[in-house]
């Protein structure tokens, strides 16, 4: 039951980021996936750390989806 849980949590963050992807919204979407990735080595010791870091990253993007965050990149020459 769990597995299937974080299976669909998963499922969920990459669909967000692929979502992402597809307007065009590659910063929102490599800052999505570093999250992910930090949280799940951050957490990854343990089954119910596993569990908590992915639960934070569905949280997060759904966040980072509404509020997108506003970096300026510096134009080039």
């Amino acid at each position: 039951m769990e597995l299937g849980i974080i299976g669909v949590v998963v499922a969920f963050n990459f669909l967000v980021i692929y979502a992402k992807i597809r307007h065009s919204r590659y910063l929102d979407a490599g800052l999505d996936f570093i999250l992910l990735s930090v949280l799940s080595v951050l957490f990854g010791g343990s089954y119910s750390g596993l569990v908590v870091a992915t639960v934070a990253s569905a949280i997060i993007s759904l966040y980072l989806l509404v509020k997108p965050p506003k970096i300026q990149l510096p134009k080039p020459p």
